[in-house]
């Protein structure tokens, strides 16, 4: 498989760029000399990404797109095209949260939460990967998932159900799109420190919290952790240099990942666990 080392000059696509994980990556490979092409549903964050790139290179290509929706996605790819002539990275970043136990949760929550984390990187990988194909000299599709899509956590099992689903499509893309010289990885990061939970909504709280004051310990523990987005930026560039098929970020994505394959039953039996205990301890 070719493996793109020298970035410059190349279009990089990247959606979910208005802020954290997106907007790391659309400046990691700005930084590099590529043309990015970025896209969020937040227009006003856009702009604000918009102007950080444009000190970085001389072509910036933005478009609000809300991703759960095929036809948004169907222009973007469109218009990339036609302004830029070609992609070389598609970045599939856009994604939200919703935590709260199943029973609590909405089929309005499970259209949203499939509609952007899922749908949205059906709808990317069905307009681009074509052309990639197509445009000829290979390229790379990068899905970002989450350590959640990798192994179960209670409390979290639409969230977890939808990043399940990007693994396997982009593991099971990767077999498909390897003779075409396209490269997919699926970048599975773990406690990152950014606004998600800040920007997410949570169904229940416990014993000693509400739902408002849980979200707002666990924003604490997200913001206290030193991993943060540049460092899943740095490791979705590495992945596209390297050809990389699925690139865990920070260490307990390696631990956790590894303990689920070694012994599921085990590993979902201390889930259960956690599942009782977490609502006293939070």
């Amino acid at each position: 498989m070719p493996r793109i080392k020298d970035f410059r000059g190349r279009v990089v696509v990247v959606t979910g760029a208005a802020n954290g994980i997106g907007r790391e990556i659309a400046l990691a490979f700005a930084r590099r000399g590529a043309v990015p092409a970025v896209a969020d549903i937040d227009a006003a964050g856009l702009r604000r990404v918009r102007g950080e790139l444009e000190e970085l290179v001389a072509t910036v290509y933005s478009r609000v797109v809300d991703v759960s929706v095929a036809a948004e996605v169907g222009d973007f790819c469109a218009d990339v095209y036609k302004e830029l002539g070609r992609v070389d990275v598609l970045c599939n970043n856009a994604g939200v949260a919703l935590g709260g136990d199943f029973d609590l949760m909405t089929l309005d929550d499970l259209r949203w939460l499939a509609g952007v984390n899922l749908l949205g990187v059906i709808h990317g990988c069905h307009y681009f990967y074509p052309r990639m194909i197509a445009q000829g000299g290979g390229g790379h599709i990068v899905n970002t998932a989450s350590a959640a899509g990798l192994v179960p956590f209670s409390g979290l099992a639409l969230y977890s159900g939808t990043k399940f689903g990007v693994v396997g499509l982009s593991e099971t893309l990767r077999a498909e799109a390897a003779p075409h010289c396209v490269g997919i990885t699926v970048v599975c990061p773990g406690v990152i420190a950014t606004d998600i939970v800040k920007r997410s909504t949570i169904r229940a709280g416990t014993e000693r919290s509400s739902p408002e004051e849980l979200a707002a310990k666990l924003d604490r523990i997200l913001q206290s952790r030193g991993f943060t987005p540049d460092r899943v930026a740095c490791a979705v560039v590495r992945a596209v240099e390297r050809d990389i098929g699925v690139a865990r970020v920070t260490p307990e994505t390696y631990i956790m990942d590894w303990l689920y394959r070694l012994n599921r039953g085990a590993f979902n039996a201390m889930m259960a666990l956690g599942a009782r205990i977490a609502p006293r301890m939070f």
